[in-house]
């Protein structure tokens, strides 16, 4: 069986199961998708949760935001 290492956490997973985030070009485990990524609730855009912008109805990505406030 192949496995990839999870970038975040560092487990091996199978690769079958590995999340390819492309914008960091690279694999994430489905525990550290859900936990470090958030969905853009503007443009739908997959962004790590840390650089997110926290609003009201939800996360926004930085383009979004400035689009919205400047």
């Amino acid at each position: 069986m192949n496995t990839i290492k999870c970038e975040i956490c560092g487990k091996e997973i199978p690769s079958g199961e590995a999340i390819y985030y492309e914008a960091g070009d690279y694999f994430v485990c489905k525990e550290c998708w859900e936990d470090e990524f958030v969905e853009c609730e503007r443009c739908g855009d997959i962004v790590s949760r840390n650089e997110a912008h926290k609003g009201i109805c939800g996360y926004l990505c930085d383009c979004c935001h400035d689009d919205l406030f400047g």
